[in-house]
């Protein structure tokens, strides 16, 4: 709840204050992300670079948007990357005599997109900052990952359930997958009755019905890449619950997905 209250106060308080928590949330998933690949203290020059490279890109997308700038001003972040690229090649520490340049690259080329198009949905097709959408958006992601993991409990833990995935994440059951349908697309009916967007129901079916499967996804996704990196929860940022990544994992999938369809279906 702290987490839901931080974000809202946020998104509302001043559209810089957005910014700033979405460069500094993108930074700490990329932070735990090196932890959980390379360890504590290794490889420090490459990952520093890496995370301003991150958040600075991060913070210059929001700005240049809000500001109307061109999309010229983010050229300036190549000669950072061509620090952060020879600083990678120049690096003379190994772990497990593995040049680590695939590690480093990684939040790069996966979550920092991910929040550059889910910036997007904090503007209308004015070009006005607008919050609530991404707010509307954000509970759908909420109420997904609260239904998945109540149905679940509830129903997918018996011995005869299935699961879903059991060789990637063992817990997931179809139960789980089957009651966060059922309430994402509830919870996306009721965004259309309040009446707050001028979006149809099939439209808010199908975002929800996207939140469903992309969350999924990006649960799955990053289930995978910590039973690679053989670890339980991507940080401890949040006592008993992980890190950030953990709480946002289906996010990075699903709220990016939903902006592409608000775009192609012309509301934002």
């Amino acid at each position: 709840m702290l987490l839901v209250a931080v974000l809202i106060g946020c998104l509302l308080l001043h559209p810089l204050c957005c910014a700033a928590l979405f460069a500094a949330a993108l930074a700490v998933m990329a932070g735990e992300f090196y932890r959980m690949a390379m360890g504590r203290g290794t490889h420090k020059v490459p990952r520093a670079l890496a995370l301003c490279l991150i958040a600075g890109v991060c913070l210059a997308s929001f700005l240049i948007k809000y500001y109307r700038l061109g999309l010229h001003w983010l050229l300036l972040a190549f000669p950072l990357l061509l620090v952060v690229l020879a600083a990678v090649l120049l690096d003379r520490e190994k772990r497990i005599e593995v040049l680590t340049a695939q590690d480093i690259c990684f939040p790069v080329a996966y979550m920092l997109p991910s929040f550059m198009i889910s910036q997007m949905l904090l503007f209308d097709r004015a070009g006005n900052y607008s919050p609530y959408l991404f707010i509307a958006v954000m509970v759908l992601v909420w109420i997904n990952d609260v239904s998945a993991y109540a149905a679940g409990m509830a129903f997918g833990q018996r011995q005869n359930s299935r699961k879903l995935a059991p060789h990637i994440s063992p817990n997931k059951s179809w139960a789980g997958a089957i009651g966060s349908v059922v309430f994402t697309l509830a919870a996306g009916a009721c965004l259309y009755l309040l009446g707050f967007f001028p979006i149809k129901l099939w439209q808010w079916l199908i975002a929800a019905f996207i939140v469903v499967v992309f969350g999924v996804f990006g649960d799955l996704f990053e289930s995978l890449v910590k039973r690679h990196y053989g670890v339980k929860d991507s940080g401890n940022i949040i006592a008993g619950h992980g890190g950030l990544w953990d709480r946002f994992d289906g996010a990075l999938f699903a709220i990016p997905a939903v902006t592409v369809f608000f775009i192609l279906t012309s509301i934002i």
